[in-house]
This record gives structure tokens, sequence and C-alpha cells, in this order.
């Protein structure tokens, strides 16, 4: 019993002796090293918003482009439909290429738009989007 006392009083002996030695190796932070240090966090959060941005843009690029597509095939249905037929699809095709110009220009306006800008002209390239498509869908039912 007495051995391990002893033991225990050598072992605690050299922690601390150890731990009075050990200096302390905390660093002093500058305002120099905030401003640098947010400064980097805003670049990175910048870049990654503007990632972003750009990501969105090019999905929305890609859901116009394929409606635009879409409409060319309505066209082409409607060149070959008889004369009753082609009469109404015109109408409707001359309707979805309005809608079409619409949202190709909100597109625009959004990629070319301030940050401050982008949030409003998003939701509204989004509902232009959509209500595209809406019409295709209805084009659509109506032509078969």
């Amino acid at each position: 019993m007495k051995r391990v006392g002893f033991a225990s009083a050598i072992v605690f002996s050299f922690f601390f002796a150890t731990a009075c030695n050990q200096k302390k190796t905390d660093t002093e932070v500058s305002s120099e090293d905030i401003k640098r240090q947010t400064g980097e966090a805003l670049e990175t959060t910048k870049n990654y918003l503007i990632q972003k941005r750009e990501e969105y843009q090019t999905q929305l690029e890609d859901k116009l482009h394929e409606l635009e597509n879409k409409i060319k095939e309505l066209e082409a249905k409607a060149a070959n439909a008889g004369e009753e037929t082609k009469a109404k699809c015109h109408e409707m095709i001359e309707t979805l290429q309005q809608k079409q110009k619409d949202a190709r220009n909100k597109l625009e306006r959004l990629k070319s738009s301030s940050a401050d800008a982008w949030e409003n002209l998003k939701s509204g390239t989004e509902n232009a989007l959509e209500d595209l498509k809406k019409a295709y869908s209805e084009a659509i039912s109506r032509f078969k």
C-alpha cells in the first residue's frame, strides 16, 4: 500500500513539474487578423453564392430551351394538320411564343441583375417559365 502511495506521489510530482514548465501557447489575435479572416469568409461566401446563382440560371436556361424545342415540335405537327386545326394551333402557338419571349426576357434580366434585385427577378422568371409550361400543356391537350 505504501508503494502505491509512493508511486502515486512520484507520478503526481512529475506531472505537476512538467505542467508548471509549459508555456502559455495561446496567441493574441489582432484586429488585423480578424479583418483578414472576416474578409476571407466574405469572399468565400460571395463565391459560393455566385456559383449557386450560375447553377440556378443554367437550370432555368435548360428548362426554357426544352420548352422552346417542344413549341417547335408543336409547330411542325400543326403544319401537317388540317386547315381548321392548323388555324387553332397557330393561335395557340402565337400565345406560346409570346410567353416564351417573356420568359426569355426575364431570364436575361435575371442574368444581368444585381444581387439585391436577383431574388425578385428570380421569382418572376420562375413564374414566367411555369406559365409557359402550363400554356404548353393546355395547347397539347387541345391539339390531341
